[in-house]
């Protein structure tokens, strides 16, 4: 490479050093600069949509608070909190799809259903808030036309 270096002209030796010099420039603005500058526009659009959505949120929890939000009495059933929430899932209908109900301490049981109808899990967890269970998370992702894989955290309301 030295052989090659010094067999080279000076006036060849300054095109490929300037050459060279392009060709990393080049380089790290395609590997750092333009993926790191893609990124930044991706976060700040993601910013934006998130304000946008906050800004949705503020005045509709304002209504539900100043409408009462949901009303949660306590449970008067003596079964435990996830023998009365199997049985209620089975009874709305959502047996078939019912994959587990796993507790999650002594006041929690987290549910999950493969294929569910997706009207007929909105009504079931309706009537369980009005039970005296929160729903502390809900994660859907749609399976199907009018069906739907969910896991469902709940929590037996404080008397």
């Amino acid at each position: 490479m030295k052989a090659w270096w010094n067999g080279l002209s000076a006036r060849d030796r300054g095109v490929v050093q300037i050459g060279a010099s392009l060709a990393l420039l080049m380089l790290v603005w395609a590997l750092l600069w333009q993926p790191l500058s893609r990124a930044r526009h991706a976060v700040r659009a993601q910013a934006v949509a998130q304000a946008e959505a906050l800004a949705w949120m503020r005045p509709a929890a304002q209504q539900l608070a100043a409408a009462g939000g949901l009303a949660q009495a306590p449970s008067t059933d003596a079964r435990s909190l996830l023998a009365r929430i199997d049985a209620g899932a089975r009874e709305a209908g959502l047996g078939g799809s019912l994959v587990s109900v796993e507790p999650q301490g002594s006041h929690r049981v987290r549910t999950t259903l493969s294929a569910a109808d997706f009207n007929t899990l909105v009504r079931w967890l309706q009537q369980v808030a009005g039970q005296g269970v929160a729903l502390e998370q809900l994660s859907v992702q749609r399976a199907s036309a009018g069906r739907v894989d969910a896991r469902v955290l709940l929590t037996e309301a404080a008397p």
